[in-house]
């Protein structure tokens, strides 16, 4: 199997494959040789900030010498981006490897009465073959969505991180914090340890109960527990640094995350130095947070309440000048109060907005929207595109294919 024809078979079974049951994706992993059984996992959860807590725990764990796999999603331009090693994305070969190996035993468990696994659940099993055949010392694995039924959940991580709960799924996780709290909960295992981000009242009595009920070891973390900002007052112009200009803002709601990742990678490694700590913030990089991918123009995959909230503290704080915004909503339930925290913006000069179709943005509709955004613009004047993972990948995309003079 060519890495095209991998990628081709994945996109396709994004079209016709649904999620599956946990019986049913164990039954793969049991096929592939029970993989999971010969790793070690730390399983993150929670609605928003997962994506950043497994890259700053990769980035200390590496500075720590270790070897480390992260299994994350979605991918923002190229689908070997939700399979990393040490801090490079899967490539090619082992990718396409990966697939076909996976592709071999779900043939033959449809043959058995099994239900040929999602896409999610398909990238999951790759995953896991790939971290075995590495010898990884550590793998980090992100929920999908969710977390009690999601297929990582039958990983046996040795510790449990859950960030910030909000408002996100509602069609499938429940319309009440409590009952998205009480999915994301769900991936506390029996006596082991778990870290938690604050949380709204609601989520933090259903995690409580779910640790107790599983006698697990629960720390809820912030950034006091760190003397967070005293720490952090040496290392923010490497967090800020970009080939730009070197003033780039990735966000005060990174500082959370940050903080999360720290007290992880302290349980599970022992404790981090200063300088560690430095050379780890020095070589990150989180894609689609206030990324900068072209001068003046800044992505962010803020896709729900909560992120739109963040994303706005931080505009409003760091940039004075005017703004120009290009909006598309993931989740239309969500899209009228997101465009509301947008609409409050002080300085906004133009507000572009695209749908959403399925998970595709139309690409024209993209340019000309793109377009649209930085013409005739002033030097104070800064644009962002944000609402939606979908739509910080193709603006990713349009940097690397066009040749866009801004």
């Amino acid at each position: 199997m060519t890495y095209e024809e991998a990628v081709n078979y994945l996109n396709q079974t994004a079209g016709f494959a649904k999620k599956t049951s946990l019986d049913n994706v164990r039954y793969f992993m049991k096929c592939l040789g029970d993989p999971q059984d010969n790793l070690r996992f730390i399983h993150t959860a929670g609605t928003n900030g997962k994506g950043s807590v497994c890259a700053f725990m990769e980035a200390f764990l590496i500075e720590k010498g270790w070897k480390v796999g992260v299994f994350s999603s979605p991918h923002l331009t190229v689908i070997n981006e939700r399979i990393r090693l040490d801090g490079q994305m899967a490539d090619n070969e082992e990718f396409s490897w990966a697939c076909e190996e996976v592709y071999k035993v779900v043939q033959k468990g449809k043959e058995n009465g099994k239900e040929h696994p999602s896409f999610f659940e398909f990238l999951f099993l790759m995953a896991l073959l790939i971290f075995q055949k590495r010898n990884l010392e550590f793998c980090i694995i992100e929920t999908g969505m969710g977390g009690r039924y999601d297929a990582t959940n039958l990983v046996d991580p040795e510790l449990c991180v859950i960030t910030t709960i909000s408002m996100d799924h509602m069609e499938f996780l429940g319309s009440t914090i409590a009952e998205i709290a009480s999915h994301k909960a769900g991936i506390i295992k029996e006596g082991k340890k778990v870290l938690c981000a604050g949380q709204q009242e609601e989520a933090k009595r259903v995690i409580y109960q779910e640790a107790e009920k599983k006698h697990a070891s629960l720390e809820i973390v912030s950034e006091d527990n760190l003397n967070f900002h005293e720490k952090l007052g040496k290392y923010i112009d490497f967090l800020n640094s970009n080939a730009y200009d070197k003033k780039r803002v990735v966000g005060d709601f990174q500082m959370e995350n940050m903080a999360l990742a720290i007290r992880a990678v302290e349980w599970i490694a022992g404790s981090l130095s200063d300088d560690m700590i430095q050379r780890g913030l020095r070589h990150l990089v989180l894609p689609g947070r206030m990324e900068e991918i072209f001068p003046g123009v800044f992505a962010d995959v803020a896709h729900n309440e909560q992120g739109i909230e963040a994303f706005c503290h931080t505009v409003e704080k760091y940039f004075a000048g005017k703004k120009r915004i290009l909006f598309a909503a993931s989740h239309k339930n969500e899209e009228e109060i997101m465009r509301k925290a947008l609409d409050n913006l002080s300085s906004v000069e133009r507000f572009c907005r695209l749908n959403i179709d399925g998970r595709r943005i139309d690409e024209k509709e993209f340019a000309a929207a793109f377009q649209q955004l930085i013409e005739n613009r002033d030097d104070d004047t800064v644009c962002f595109i944000v609402g939606s993972f979908y739509l910080a990948g193709i603006a990713k995309s349009y940097n690397i294919q066009e040749e866009v003079k801004c």
